[in-house]
């Protein structure tokens, strides 16, 4: 785009032809999609998801699909009241109310799930962690099954890793892969933006589970549009349509130099 722009502005700087003189067919290309805005206006504790971008429109899609089932509208049902208890302590922590549906798909909302790697409890924390983090584990008690100690320990540590990390998305990338993780791989591919950074499948799918679920929850009918699959054809078709437009005017501005 930025060539077109430099070339239309070459050519009228030279007096042969202003862009006004450049057209498109119009029976060559379709009428404009138009897509609700709305349907793309989607973020992350106020950070803006990229929906507009096809390949994050389509995982995006996919995921949403995923929790389109009567198990997790029971889970959402069931897991009303904690949800409740949940948010004002990650508020205290100046924690974002969205971190509140991370229970649901590390543990689905359950005190008693550990991983083969020892993570457990509702935020499935590892035990040096937990008790980095002030918890107690050991034999006798795990105080990652204790909500509300837990959610304190999951508040702090969730701003220790934003003052690291100084996004809200990377850190939900950092706290399912781990903080040095995200940092080696920032700095090896010297990005900083979560849907630029290439990363391993589970960690690549961790934010859009997030949303998924934090859409169902806060914004039913706009994620059954996205399950209808209207949104990402209507997306596709767009891209197509600006695809075309931007061949055609190329070739009109290449016809002008020519003839110039």
């Amino acid at each position: 785009m930025i060539r077109l722009i430099f070339m239309a502005f070459s050519i009228a700087i030279m007096g042969k032809s202003p862009l006004s003189e450049v057209k498109v067919e119009k029976k060559e290309l379709k009428e404009n999609t138009i897509i609700d805005s709305d349907l793309l206006a989607i973020d992350f504790c106020g950070e803006a998801i990229p929906l507009s971008e096809l390949r994050i429109a389509e995982r995006y899609q996919k995921t949403i699909r995923n929790y389109d089932n009567p198990a997790f509208r029971k889970l959402m049902t069931k897991t009303q009241k904690r949800m409740k208890i949940i948010e004002p302590i990650l508020k205290k922590y100046g924690v974002p109310a969205d971190f509140k549906y991370i229970p649901l798909i590390e543990s689905a909302m359950s005190d008693d799930v550990k991983s083969h790697r020892g993570a457990a409890g509702y935020w499935q924390l590892m035990p040096s962690t937990a008790k980095s983090l002030g918890l107690v584990v050991n034999s006798t008690r795990d105080d990652r099954k204790h909500l509300v100690k837990s959610t304190h320990a999951a508040g702090k540590y969730l701003r220790s890793l934003h003052r690291q990390l100084g996004s809200w998305t990377l850190v939900a990338a950092a706290y399912n892969a781990g903080p040095s993780r995200i940092q080696n791989r920032m700095d090896s591919q010297n990005k900083d933006d979560y849907f630029k950074l290439k990363l391993n499948s589970e960690t690549t799918k961790y934010i859009y589970k997030l949303l998924a679920v934090k859409e169902w929850f806060s914004n039913p009918e706009r994620s059954r549009e996205w399950v209808s699959g209207s949104v990402v054809e209507k997306l596709s078709e767009y891209r197509a349509e600006q695809s075309k437009i931007r061949m055609a005017l190329e070739e009109e501005l290449i016809k002008i130099s020519a003839d110039s």
